[in-house]
């Protein structure tokens, strides 16, 4: 596949998947077994976050940040990297990851999400893995930053690729909106 068709697709993907994670959901009260579960305002935040990582999903990458509550989060984002070493090629790693969080404006963050790694050359080469424990510094608008200890583990889908695990850090920095 010619690298400009592949990157024209690629990026539709990707816009589709941000548009299909930034739907909000409403908090809604209902009946299971005459038990009423009440999901309280207090519980609802609306924050988005745009960040640059370094390391933490491998390649360095561009995500953004949802959290619909005080103690999760959900991040999608776009790995890349140019490579020459055996043959010229452009790397992408989409991810989808979840995080539950403890604390406020500095809080500790626990999670994980899986990608998959893509080539120009070797075209889905390994799904990956990713585990995450670390610092989130976040507020509702402002700052945000994030630094951990994020392992990672790649699976070969084709015969070009090779099993991978590796413990690994990342650094985040980057900005939080709220409604």
């Amino acid at each position: 596949m010619e690298k400009s068709k592949f990157l024209i697709t690629f990026l539709k993907i990707l816009v589709v998947l941000v548009i299909l994670f930034s739907v909000q959901l409403q908090a809604k009260i209902y009946d299971e077994d005459s038990v009423k579960i009440v999901i309280t305002q207090t519980d609802r935040i609306t924050t988005t976050s745009l960040y640059f990582e370094l390391g933490g999903k491998l390649f360095p990458s561009l995500n953004v940040d949802f959290r619909k509550r005080e103690n999760f989060a959900l991040s999608v984002g776009i790995g890349f990297w140019t490579d020459s070493e055996e043959h010229e090629q452009l790397i992408f790693a989409p991810s989808v990851n979840a995080y539950y969080l403890f604390g406020k404006m500095n809080r500790i963050e626990i999670g994980g999400g899986t990608g998959t790694f893509i080539s120009t050359y070797e075209g889905f080469a390994s799904l990956l893995i990713f585990g995450d424990v670390g610092y989130r510094y976040q507020k509702k608008k402002g700052l945000f930053f994030r630094a951990g200890f994020t392992p990672f583990i790649g699976i070969p889908i084709n015969g070009k690729s090779r099993f991978l695990a590796m413990p690994w850090v990342g650094l985040s920095l980057g900005y939080s909106f709220s409604k």
